[in-house]
């Protein structure tokens, strides 16, 4: 329902901000030579291909098409403007100049436009696909610790409490990141995560101290090899 509303008042927009465009042109110029007709098209064009980008992102908002680090609509949204501003300045000066000089230059224009969308849209699944496994090394953090923070809800001992915290505080300023170099870190963790569990379920209070300080040296093993990594 969000994403018809949306769909709707971004075509209402568009179509407002064309028929104000329409106004102001054919209102401020009385000469309508070839070079005019040639900057309104090129104009109208690369107008539609941002409508496209736009419709794009509306239909999926999940949608990470970018260039450079810089998403598809603001770039759009950057050519539209570029183009507005030199279909303009030729419509100006329309009987002085160049036909094939205002075919070259905006041709070129909407052809660097239709290149970068291109290549922002098939670049589209990698930077999902990093997203997704940043999400689910943030996840694998997160979760880690969300078990440590239950097990000081439960905890009674001082000395305990005193080593869970001091493990949520390495876990929680961990690196989210991973690499293959600490893999072999990561699994140790889980494995001694598990451990950690079992011996505070059974009231092995020693050794659940001496599994918080195995995690705990893991972790800043772990977070010293990723920033030797970097």
């Amino acid at each position: 329902m969000n994403i018809k509303k949306n769909a709707t008042m971004l075509a209402l927009i568009y179509l407002v901000i064309l028929i104000a465009y329409n106004l102001v042109v054919f209102l401020a110029f009385n000469q309508f030579t070839t070079v005019f007709w040639i900057s309104y098209g090129f104009m109208l064009v690369i107008y539609i291909i941002h409508i496209c980008c736009s419709v794009l992102a509306i239909r999926d908002m999940s949608v990470k098409a970018l260039f450079l680090g810089i998403p598809l609509l603001s770039l759009s949204t950057f050519f539209v403007c570029a183009e507005f501003f030199c279909s303009l300045v030729f419509m100006i000066f329309q009987t002085q100049a160049s036909v094939k000089v205002a075919i070259l230059i905006q041709a070129l224009l909407i052809c660097a436009f239709i290149v970068i969308a291109i290549i922002s849209v098939a670049t589209k699944d990698t930077v999902e696909s990093i997203d997704n496994k940043i999400r689910e090394n943030v996840n694998f953090i997160r979760g880690i610790n969300i078990d440590i923070e239950m097990l000081m809800q439960r905890c009674s001992s001082a000395d305990v409490m005193t080593e869970l915290k001091k493990l949520s505080e390495t876990i929680k300023y961990s690196d989210p990141m991973t690499q293959e170099s600490v893999s072999m870190q990561e699994n140790m963790i889980m494995q001694n995560m598990i451990e950690l569990r079992s011996a505070f379920d059974s009231g092995s209070m020693d050794r659940v101290k001496e599994v918080c300080q195995t995690i705990n040296l893991l972790f800043i093993e772990r977070n010293k090899k990723l920033m030797i990594s970097k």
